[in-house]
């Protein structure tokens, strides 16, 4: 009795919406759904994270690699300041590589506008 009263309100059920439209209704208005200033903000936040961690890696790879050199051959303050400055130095080289290379990403997408 159970199984035949679900075939017969399948039977009863029509379908409302094609395959299509809800395809173009819920998968190809996804990504309009983000405003504009959303994915800048989502993309600049994106930008800052990842320029802390470079910047923290860098320098401390430099520091951690001069005080292992330091005590191994023990000349205490020499190579930590020599590999914490060449992290440094690595840090901002990095970041003026990756922000040159979003400035010409940018100035392009201004230019296809």
């Amino acid at each position: 009795m159970g199984i035949e009263f679900l075939e017969q309100n399948n039977k009863n059920k029509q379908t409302k919406y094609t395959y299509e439209e809800l395809k173009e209704k819920y998968i190809d208005n996804k990504s309009n759904s983000a405003s504009k200033k959303t994915k800048e903000i989502a993309s600049d936040y994106n930008m800052i994270v990842s320029f802390v961690i470079t910047i923290v890696l860098l320098i401390g790879i430099g520091i951690l690699g001069g005080w292992y050199i330091d005590n191994y051959l023990n000349t205490k303050p020499l190579f930590i300041v020599i590999l914490s400055l060449l992290g440094i130095a690595a840090a901002y080289r990095n970041l003026y590589v990756s922000a040159t290379r979003r400035d010409k990403k940018g100035s392009s997408k201004n230019d296809k506008s």
